[in-house]
């Protein structure tokens, strides 16, 4: 199968945490079974270069379309330890790569949903059809969203989508905002219980709780993580959110 995985870390290149290990060790092992794996990624200014081999533009011309405009992208193409990655380079005021960190800014929100509108552009750009899109924790949340309810109108329909939680406790919560940067201009569809509306926030959209529903499979890091979060107090209020989708939920 043709794979390709959206994330915001992938060690060693882009590592904060437990993510960017498991978006690694998870394409080397698929690679080993004969799947072909290709890894999308933000290019920010600090990740580590030396771990990258052959960084070269792939494509100079991606215009992501972005509340009432558009922002030029450059997406370069180079390989991490023998896995072939692609970096999303935004060139626009907001600098949302190029402020020396990987997260912890307040538009947090506003800079994972551009790079996973992003990453499906560049798909549909460059006509890539995966068999599987693999996302990864509240950072590519909207990407399934956006996949189901505007890109798959585009020859994308065929696409399946494997969402990876890893740490429940982070759910990318965001404000309205967020629907008119990304095209997801319906507000009082997408602010229903059953799709993006935050279980506790009513007035808060929850990333993670939309990967969770418009995915084909949920997972999470073991068997163990995905017990603990549909029953036990670790989803963070996700569980029922979880109880509806168990049909395709695991570990």
């Amino acid at each position: 199968m043709y794979i390709v995985q959206i994330a915001s870390e992938c060690a060693p290149v882009i590592k904060a945490g437990g993510l960017g290990d498991v978006v690694y060790g998870l394409s080397s092992e698929l690679e080993l079974r004969g799947h072909t794996i290709e890894i999308i990624l933000p290019k920010y200014d600090c990740m580590r270069y030396d771990q990258i081999w052959g960084l070269h533009e792939a494509y100079q011309d991606l215009y992501v379309p972005w509340f009432d405009g558009a922002i030029h992208c450059t997406v370069f193409c180079g390989w991490v330890h023998g896995r072939l990655c692609f970096f999303i380079e935004p060139h626009s005021e907001d600098h949302f790569f190029d402020r020396g960190c990987y997260y912890g800014c307040v538009d947090d929100n506003l800079r994972f949903a551009f790079f996973s509108k992003a990453a499906l552009e560049f798909l549909l750009r460059t006509d890539k059809r995966p068999d599987i899109l693999h996302c990864h924790d509240w950072q590519t949340g909207l990407a399934p969203v956006m996949l189901y309810e505007m890109y798959k109108y585009h020859g994308m329909e065929n696409i399946r989508v494997c969402y990876t939680i890893h740490n429940f406790k982070h759910q990318g919560i965001a404000g309205t905002n967020i629907l008119w940067a990304t095209g997801l201009n319906r507000e009082s569809y997408y602010f229903e219980y059953d799709r993006l509306r935050d279980n506790f926030n009513p007035f808060g959209l929850n990333s993670m709780k939309g990967g969770i529903i418009y995915s084909n499979f949920v997972t999470t890091v073991s068997p163990n993580h995905a017990w603990e979060a549909h029953y036990g107090e670790f989803g963070y209020g996700l569980g029922h959110t979880l109880e509806l989708h168990q049909h395709k939920f695991g570990g």
